[in-house]
């Protein structure tokens, strides 16, 4: 999202801003997704879905109005930046489920 917000006035930077935010996208739902339901006892793994899926739509719910707001207000720039920002916010929380998983697979007896 930062190179969409800094690409104006080049369009093929937009271009290229939307398909690497596509593409996290399509990364990232079904990574976290996976983990969410890994943790889960086996018994509780369709609940843990549901629940991941849900609080992903609620945040969807809540945050694009949101930003529709903020757009108004300051321009539709800024909505790039923030969502950027937001997006940074995913890194520590991957980071600590890498280094949770790698820490339990050195635990397993081979």
């Amino acid at each position: 999202m930062a190179i969409v917000w800094t690409s104006f006035p080049v369009a093929w930077l937009g271009f290229a801003g939307a398909a690497f935010a596509g593409f996290g996208y399509a990364l990232v739902y079904p990574g976290f997704g996976m983990e969410a339901v890994a943790r889960a006892p086996a018994a509780s793994r369709g609940l843990a879905m549901g629940v991941y899926t849900a609080f992903f739509d609620l945040s969807l719910g809540v945050l694009s109005p949101m930003l529709g707001l903020v757009a108004h207000a300051t321009g539709i720039g800024a909505i790039f930046l923030i969502t950027a920002l937001l997006g940074l916010f995913a890194v520590p929380i991957g980071v600590r489920l890498l280094a949770s998983h790698h820490h339990q697979s050195e635990r397993k007896p081979s």
